[in-house]
């Protein structure tokens, strides 16, 4: 009888099993563990979709910029006639800004029935009823020519389709203007123009030979304070 409690007890004492607080160090540790690799998890998220955010603002930017560019050196082409300018408008760009600029051209080259446009770009920075739902943008209005030719007075374009906004998210669209000799007209200020007029005068819209187009887009940014990106252009109309 004695013989058989004793090889009872050294049997229940040889089976594995862990007691309350290693249990509760084992589940501690493997919290800690979990929580590390959580935020490596998270900081790593946070990353990328920071990274796809930026790289969305600067194609934003270089799409408004890319068209913006290419039509502005058209500014004065009219594959009707030699020019648009001398005749019959007084000068192919029409209204010179800080942040706008009107212009007569061809845009569309390839059109098999070529027709003269007059083309609008602007910023328009209104964020209604929220920046979210309606974010800054840049804006293009365009207005075909009628049958009988371009003209500088608006009763003589076709009517537009609106303005359409095709670059979001766009905090600021600047343009500063130069003559020949690259003496600043007007427009944003720049670094070799501390304080030009903002808009270029009516005399002086004819002498416009070279125009600065800056783009700034910014957006909130997952995880962080928004960062701003920044493209800047040049260009000279050909046939300015």
């Amino acid at each position: 009888m004695g013989n058989t409690r004793r090889g009872r007890s050294t049997a229940l004492r040889g089976t594995g099993g862990f007691t309350l607080a290693e249990t509760l160090i084992a589940t501690a540790i493997s919290g800690v563990i979990l929580v590390g690799l959580y935020l490596v998890y998270d900081v790593n998220q946070i990353t990328f979709i920071k990274g796809e955010q930026l790289a969305d603002l600067q194609q934003n930017a270089r799409i408004g910029m890319d068209r913006i560019v290419r039509e502005l050196r058209l500014a004065g082409f009219d594959p009707q006639t030699a020019k648009i300018i001398p005749a019959p408008c007084a000068t192919a760009i029409q209204v010179a800004t800080a942040t706008n600029i009107v212009f007569i051209a061809d845009v569309d080259p390839s059109d098999p029935t070529p027709t003269t446009e007059r083309v609008e770009y602007k910023h328009d920075p209104a964020c209604a009823p929220n920046c979210v739902d309606d974010p800054p943008s840049i804006r293009r209005e365009e207005w075909p020519s009628l049958p009988a030719g371009p003209s500088c007075t608006a009763p003589n374009w076709s009517t537009s389709g609106g303005a359409m906004s095709f670059a979001e998210r766009v905090t600021a669209l600047r343009f500063t203007y130069y003559d020949a000799s690259n003496i600043c007209l007007g427009g944003a200020a720049a670094s070799d123009c501390p304080a030009p007029p903002a808009t270029v005068s009516g005399g002086n819209l004819g002498n416009i030979r070279r125009i600065s187009i800056t783009i700034t887009t910014q957006d909130a940014q997952t995880g962080s304070t928004a960062q701003p990106f920044t493209l800047r252009a040049e260009v000279r109309p050909r046939n300015l």
